[in-house]
């Protein structure tokens, strides 16, 4: 069983201290070290100068302690791997030497800029930005596969970022540590006898058997690296090396959509497949490149969707003029698009508002129509009861009035009281309780009920479950691929 090797940065957990450390003013051939830059677990680079020209470069020198196992043209082939390729985005090795000891070393371009794991740590990193850095890298392991060359030690550790010219918003990637690169049929073993090269976190899963590696390997640990960068976390995590080597084996990763709910399809189904765990399921590296590209323009169809502007080409920017008027502060992408967020926030408060209020006012409009509704009823009724009643009869004769007198008591009220009770029940059927005036007779006011009983009333509603809350993380992004920031 082979153990397990980190090439983590300067002060991991893991790597020993090293007494073999060059010091300042050593000399490896004519570069002259200056200081170090940082250790790995193959070797140490140091800032160097040379005598002669003043060119300042970079200086890789492998670890003693690694000496007796290790072949010795094993760090040559670093510098072998990159004159192969010869791409922009992979750092450039001009020469190789051995120190007096025996050591090999090589001397490479010395950038100026940080690390994508730094980058990383120090906040959320947008999805466009995330997709252009990771595109780079596509690019650069493109051309190694094309040369016969996988990479086989890919993360954020070893991919760093310098300032680019053409797009400052943008910067160059350039993927760094080849020195455990495979070259595919090579006749040379290169590997130390007795280690498994690689990181655990990014290690795919026919590494961590010991088996034979391919480009399918690279897009397993590229997929990593994509998966952690989108996300903020790696998709494996666990407190030992040998139980992440084992989640990488058997587990499957947790859903992207949990962490973000908006995230593309496109990306979430591109990063599950660059995790799958047999290697001819993985997507080929120019695949990976082209479904970018896709998951990038939806991002900008959604940015235009909720007028957000989409991201200008650097070579189309406009210049700012220059001005003797003091300039105002650029507020920062976070700052920006959480000011974005904010007045979304506002706009949508006014607008529940507003919909509130309309539905309180036409509320109270209609209880004052029914209102009035019933007041006018028993007048309405009274008057249609008046135009309808008979008219009065003419005056009767003298002769006739005795007999008229004795059957007023019994006649009078008759012909009116059923014609107004008629019309009464007509005009307030739609009232559930209206009294009637009472007429001259002396039986007790009429009251006209509704038809249909009283409408028991239904008892509360219990409150809506509210929804899961997703992970709270430094940041979310919006389905337009925008930074909201947590208030």
């Amino acid at each position: 069983m082979k153990t397990m090797v980190s090439t983590a940065g300067t002060g991991a957990p893991g790597i020993p201290e090293c007494p073999d450390l060059l010091q300042p003013g050593a000399k490896a051939g004519p570069w002259r070290v200056e200081r170090d830059l940082g250790r790995g677990g193959m070797g140490t680079v140091y800032a160097v100068v040379h005598d002669e020209i003043g060119k300042r470069a970079a200086l890789k020198v492998v670890h003693q302690r690694l000496m007796p196992g290790l072949n010795a043209d094993r760090m040559l082939v670093e510098a072998k791997v990159v004159n192969q390729v010869g791409h922009p985005n992979i750092v450039d090795i001009f020469e190789t030497g051995r120190l007096a000891d025996g050591r090999p070393y090589i001397v490479m371009e010395r950038l100026c800029g940080q690390s994508l794991a730094v980058r990383a740590d120090e906040g959320k990193l947008l999805p466009d930005l995330v997709i252009a850095i990771v595109l780079q890298v596509c690019d650069a392991l493109i051309a190694a596969h094309a040369a016969g060359v996988v990479h086989r030690d890919l993360k954020l550790d070893n991919v760093f970022l310098i300032d680019n010219p053409d797009d400052p918003a943008t910067p160059k990637a350039k993927v760094l540590d080849w020195g455990i690169a495979k070259v595919i049929h090579h006749e040379v073993k290169h590997t130390v006898e007795g280690q498994l090269v690689g990181t655990p976190q990014y290690l795919s899963p026919e590494q961590a058997r010991g088996q034979a590696v391919s480009p399918e390997t690279d897009v397993y640990s590229l997929g990593v690296m994509a998966y952690e960068l989108f996300l903020e976390q790696l998709p494996f995590e666990a407190e030992t090396a040998a139980e992440v080597m084992a989640m990488h084996l058997r587990a499957t990763p947790p859903p992207p959509c949990d962490l973000w709910p908006d995230i593309p399809p496109e990306l979430q189904d591109l990063l599950l497949a660059m995790l799958a765990k047999q290697p001819d399921r993985r997507p080929t590296m120019i695949d990976v490149a082209h479904r970018l590209e896709a998951v990038r323009a939806e991002l900008d169809r959604r940015r235009r969707a909720n007028g957000v502007p989409c991201p200008a080409p650097a070579a189309q920017a406009p210049q700012p003029a220059p001005s003797s008027a003091p300039s105002r502060p650029k507020l920062t992408e976070t700052e920006l698009f959480g000011w974005r967020s904010e007045t979304r926030r506002w706009q949508y408060a006014i607008g529940g508002l507003a919909l509130a209020l309309s539905g309180v006012l036409f509320y109270i409009s209609r209880v004052g129509d029914r209102a009035a509704s019933a007041a006018t009823a028993p007048i309405a009724a009274t008057a249609m009861a008046a135009m309808i009643a008979p008219p009065p009869s003419a005056a009767p004769s003298r002769d006739e009035a005795p007999d008229r007198d004795r059957k007023a008591p019994a006649t009078a009220a008759a012909p009116a009281e059923p014609a107004q009770a008629l019309v009464a029940s007509t005009v307030a059927a739609p009232v559930s309780r209206v009294a009637l005036r009472p007429g001259r007779s002396e039986r007790a006011p009429a009251t006209v009920h509704h038809a249909s009983p009283p409408r028991a009333s239904a008892p509360p509603s219990a409150p809506a479950p509210s929804p899961p809350v997703s992970p709270r993380r430094r940041a979310k992004v919006d389905p337009d691929g925008t930074l909201d920031v947590y208030r």
